[in-house]
């Protein structure tokens, strides 16, 4: 998960889209698309607001974005494989076979792969690499566990 603080985070996706203010859009965007999702299956609160805000997200301002525009052929299927892994880290979490649960709890961050290919997108190879890593310092500072995961 991103950080709370607003400007660490938009220079975190500058980082990792070399400066493309489109790009670090789509990041935002998918990132509160996540978020939203992960809030609309966890919570009862706010379920109606939280469903039109990631219809809104999705259906205008997400089709809006000239990165994602410009790109939706190398990014829908991935987008669409993010979505498979993370439902299926949900139905994983409590299977009986340990390498499924395993693999759902790495599944579960698969959205992160979103930056690595935007990352490549916007800067190739090397630079792909060096952001992922960044990515994954600032966004996995927590040391939750499997079975920290599978009590939720």
């Amino acid at each position: 998960m991103l950080p709370n603080d607003p400007e660490a985070v938009r220079a975190a996706l500058l980082r990792w889209t070399r400066g493309d203010e489109a790009a670090a859009d789509f990041l935002k965007e998918i990132a509160e698309i996540a978020r939203l999702a992960d809030d609309i299956v966890d919570e009862d609160e706010h379920r109606q607001r939280n469903v039109c805000w990631l219809l809104i997200r999705t259906l205008t301002v997400l089709p809006a974005n000239p990165f994602f525009a410009r790109h939706v052929d190398r990014l829908a299927p991935l987008m669409h494989t993010v979505i498979v892994q993370w439902q299926l880290s949900d139905e994983w979490r409590s299977s009986r076979d340990a390498l499924k649960r395993q693999f759902g709890f790495v599944m579960r961050e698969a959205v992160g792969s979103i930056v690595t290919a935007v990352a490549a997108i916007c800067g190739g190879y090397d630079h792909a690499k060096s952001a992922t890593e960044d990515f994954f310092e600032l966004c996995h500072g927590s040391r939750e566990t499997v079975e920290d995961w599978m009590k939720d």
